[in-house]
């Protein structure tokens, strides 16, 4: 089974923040008080408008984290945590990246590998259930495709 999506983590009120002021941004509601927002084509259309910043490819392992989308997360973690993560896997195999912001700023530079998500998740404060990950302790196993 594959699993390919490209999201926003954060507690719900940071979630709840971002999505009242972004039409196209809808919340998931994740265990332990954490909330999560699909980075959707609109959503990034959107932002990209907003931020009317010259885009550039950048080689960080992330493929949606634009200037555009850092200006983006910066704003919204001014004054709480986020973490921004992107996955690409289809049979067992593939890639997981992402980012780490604080007040403003990128806490965890852009990072990829085997449990990367895990390790900017326990940064955000998830807990780990009894036998699980923090991945799996906010059920994001059971999100493997973003809507269009």
């Amino acid at each position: 089974m594959g699993h390919c999506i490209q999201a926003v983590i954060g507690t719900h009120e940071s979630i709840r923040t971002l999505t009242d002021n972004w039409n196209s941004a809808r919340e998931i509601v994740l265990p332990q008080g954490y909330g999560m927002v699909f980075l959707t084509s609109s959503l990034f259309d959107d932002i990209t408008a907003f931020f009317d910043v010259l885009d550039e490819e950048r080689d960080l392992g992330l493929d949606y984290f634009t200037v555009a989308i850092e200006q983006f997360l910066r704003r919204y973690s001014l004054h709480t945590k986020l973490v921004y993560c992107e996955t690409d896997y289809s049979g067992g195999m593939g890639t997981q990246a992402g980012v780490f912001f604080e007040n403003g700023k990128i806490s965890i530079e852009p990072c990829s590998g085997e449990g990367t998500i895990n390790r900017l998740l326990k940064e955000l404060g998830v807990r780990c259930e009894a036998g699980m990950d923090a991945f799996d302790s906010l059920n994001l196993g059971q999100y493997r495709h973003m809507p269009e």
